[in-house]
């Protein structure tokens, strides 16, 4: 006779919310304010209740946690903490027309959505050192961190990162490593370089702000390098690279002689006026890597500052759900690609009314091209 089947173990029964509240010393409704970090529960009575969680094997019903979102949300989402928003400028006015009001904004929308509350710090304020900002942060009893990009390359930032969960824009912090969310530069390049050899342009340049190339690593340059090493030699044109973007720029184009000129930092058309005080070249197609820095010459790319503002404080959101504050052991970059705009003055007049606006725009007045404020 076949030997019978030993009948197997009884599964282990799953430890509930009402385990871990038995087991902390807490009511159900502390255990579980103190498991989605609720700022109303004091911090060690948290810690306390995540520790037990953890020991017993605690993982919340994914379906039941899905539903209690739903119900949350229907009912009108609750108030959770305030996030910091770290501006490395002096006050607002310095920056809300800058693309990172953008990531600010939309961060801000969906901070909103989800219970929280942004609010603005200046790193820059007069008198204010890091120090001085941890404590004012500790102060205030804030715990989540999205740190604005920085005008200069290579930014160090030395709060107290054990006390905090954070997320950084773009590139140019780089002490310490946090977890970022950026344009994803060196792909948006290369789909450009790609676009505009499928226009059967020949002789594509490259005209480069030092500065914002080494805020952002060093990707445009990086990409179009590598595009340019799969050009025969004889349409490779060196990149013109200058501290303001507007050096050597005549000479350039009669030497090398492009038919399609990418602007990374600054805006080509613009730039040449400002130097030569006459239009640019005619017959060359003009693209800029971030639209807003052009005019209806060129064509370019969105960076969607706004989505990226909205990844990031999803990201900082999740850290602060899981009680991950300090410096991150495996820092994370989530890159979004932008859109590519066809016509820059139907990307004007689409552009949603609560996005940063172009300082400037660009008529043609005849044959002159005018700059007009707006």
């Amino acid at each position: 006779m076949p030997a019978k089947a030993s009948p197997c173990p009884p599964p282990e029964k799953r430890p509930t919310l009402r385990t871990i509240a038995r087991e902390a010393g807490l009511s159900l409704a502390a255990t579980s304010m103190a498991l989605r970090n609720h700022p109303g529960i004091a911090a060690a009575t948290r810690t306390h209740a995540q520790a037990v969680a953890r020991r017993l094997g605690y993982h919340p019903d994914p379906k039941l946690a899905t539903l209690m979102q739903h119900l949350r949300t229907q009912s009108g989402t609750e108030y959770h903490e305030t996030i910091a928003f770290l501006s490395s400028f002096t006050r607002y006015e310095e920056w809300n027309w800058l693309s990172q009001h953008d990531y600010y904004m939309g961060a801000a929308e969906r901070a909103t959505e989800l219970g929280y509350r942004v609010e603005v710090f200046h790193l820059g304020e007069p008198g204010m050192t890091p120090a001085r900002m941890s404590g004012l942060l500790e102060a205030r009893g804030i715990r989540g961190l999205l740190v604005a990009g920085f005008p200069q390359p290579d930014a160090q930032l030395p709060l107290a990162w054990e006390n905090f969960a954070a997320v950084t824009f773009d590139y140019s912090l780089t002490a310490p490593l946090l977890h970022r969310a950026t344009t994803d530069y060196y792909r948006e390049m290369l789909d450009v370089l790609h676009r505009l050899a499928g226009e059967r342009c020949q002789r594509i340049g490259l005209n480069i702000k030092i500065g914002d190339d080494a805020k952002v690593w060093s990707l445009w340059r990086s990409a179009y390098l590598l595009f340019s090493d799969t050009l025969p030699r004889a349409r490779r044109i060196p990149v013109n690279a200058s501290d303001d973007g507007t050096s050597n720029l005549d000479t350039w184009v009669k030497k090398h002689r492009p038919d399609a000129i990418i602007s990374a930092g600054g805006d080509f058309p613009q730039d040449w006026e400002k130097v030569y005080r006459r239009p640019p070249p005619d017959g060359i197609r003009y693209v800029n890597m971030n639209i807003r820095h052009a005019d209806s010459r060129s064509r370019g790319i969105d960076k969607i500052s706004w989505e990226v503002g909205r990844v990031a404080c999803n990201h900082l959101v999740s850290l602060l759900q899981h009680n991950e504050t300090g410096l991150p052991e495996h820092p994370q970059i989530i890159a979004i690609e932008g859109r590519w705009v066809e016509n820059y003055d139907a990307w004007l007049s689409l552009l949603d009314s609560r996005r940063t606006r172009p300082e400037t725009c660009y008529r043609k007045s005849g044959k002159q091209g005018v700059m007009h404020r707006t």
